[in-house]
């Protein structure tokens, strides 16, 4: 198949496909954004509210929603949300493309597709409605309480996360809200998913798990963010920051020893300052070597969910955020991507758009720390929503 940018064919899927996903690397660093995939046809699907044991010999694509720790930790039972999937939905198609984009070549597994011809310009969605499940005021109420669970030696950090949710007039394409979204936020994990009457619609720069044949892990969690106009030194050199950071990295790490080879888990770089469109972010990167008997799956469910999203300690920060936030979570802070049991990548599911006809949610949220400042800690979650705000068309966030 000659060669053609995934992000063109997205328009180009048919209609009538009940479960389709893209896979798409928007940005290109030194280790991430080489490939991204195109999968059609819907052979097997898996759809569960617990981690499913895999058949051999097929690679499943979806997510395993946040929902999830509650089968893995006896946590408070969370309100549901506004738009509610399944906690685990996985597909396994006929057909998977894979774009390399250095060599600028497509590998067809299965039956070459037939696209449908190119969509005639689609007006954007207009927004009918938008709210949010908590006030800016509210807020800023539960960053104090959090940080009085840290004086109080409850926890060392704790990832607050805030609901915004409303219609649009008509059904939007959700097409050409994920090509708004990849070129005003680009992500080396952007996503397109189609699961039955729901849109998956990502732009993660965050690598949750990728874990190859050999049984070699990496994961690269992120805390610290910064807006681009600032200087990438200043988040570099920001003690905060660096902390929040640290106390992660020591969480994946812990996460990683439950299933890797004793002594292989390493910090490969800490406190990396990687640049996107509308800020910085702080990253580290920690490796591990998987025990030979360790299915893939169950190195999901002991890194699970994304330490980046919880806080440290994992089970009391999740505890917390549960009864502060008064929300299911849903998709957003689990993970995405595709998965065997041989190998996987999997990115942390945030920077999404969940839409079912004319209705959409989103997300966003930020580390409490002791240091944290309220205000503060508002505009970073305003900040990390800019992409998809103007994806929306919103103009501000209540």
């Amino acid at each position: 198949m000659e060669w053609v940018e995934p992000l063109a064919l997205a328009g180009r899927i048919p209609t009538e496909e009940k479960c389709f996903a893209l896979l798409y690397s928007g940005l290109r660093t030194d280790s991430t954004g080489r490939y991204s995939y195109l999968a059609l046809g819907p052979r097997d699907e898996i759809i569960s509210d617990d981690f499913p044991q895999l058949p051999d010999g097929k690679k499943w694509f979806g997510y395993f929603g946040y929902g999830l720790k509650n089968r893995l930790e006896k946590l408070p039972k969370d309100s549901p949300g506004i738009i509610n999937l399944p906690d685990c939905w996985l597909v396994n198609y006929e057909t998977v493309l894979v774009f390399d984009r250095d060599e600028k070549k497509i590998k067809v597994l299965g039956d070459t597709p037939n696209f449908s011809s190119p969509c005639e310009s689609v007006k954007s969605a207009v927004l009918d409605d938008l709210k949010s499940n908590m006030t800016k005021p509210a807020y800023l109420e539960k960053v104090r309480a959090i940080k009085e669970h840290i004086a109080a030696g409850d926890v060392y950090q704790a990832n607050l996360t805030r609901k915004f949710y409303g219609k649009f007039e008509s059904a939007p394409s959700p097409t050409l809200i994920f090509e708004n979204l990849c070129r005003l936020s680009p992500a080396p994990y952007s996503c397109l998913m189609k699961m039955g009457e729901h849109y998956i619609i990502s732009s993660s720069p965050e690598l949750f798990l990728k874990i190859d044949k050999i049984g070699n892990i990496e994961s690269r969690p992120i805390k610290g963010t910064t807006a681009i106009s600032d200087k990438k030194s200043d988040l570099a050199e920001s003690e905060k920051d660096r902390a929040e950071n640290l106390m992660i990295v020591d969480l994946v790490r812990n996460d990683l020893s439950r299933c890797c080879i004793p002594g292989s888990v390493r910090v490969k770089s800490l406190f990396d300052i990687t640049s996107y469109a509308a800020l910085h972010h702080m990253s580290s990167t920690v490796t591990g070597k998987k025990r030979p008997e360790t299915r893939v799956i169950q190195v999901v469910k002991d890194c699970f969910p994304p330490g980046s999203m919880t806080g440290a300690p994992k089970i009391k920060a999740m505890e917390i955020c549960s009864k502060t936030e008064g929300m299911a979570r849903g998709v957003y802070s689990g993970t995405l991507g595709w998965i065997s049991n041989e190998e996987a990548e999997l990115s942390v599911v945030i920077r999404t758009i969940i839409i079912r006809g004319q209705e959409f949610e989103f997300q966003v949220g930020g580390a409490i720390t002791h240091d944290s400042d309220p205000e503060a800690e508002w505009r970073e979650t305003i900040l990390k929503a800019e992409g998809i705000r103007k994806a929306l068309g919103i103009k501000n966030l209540i």
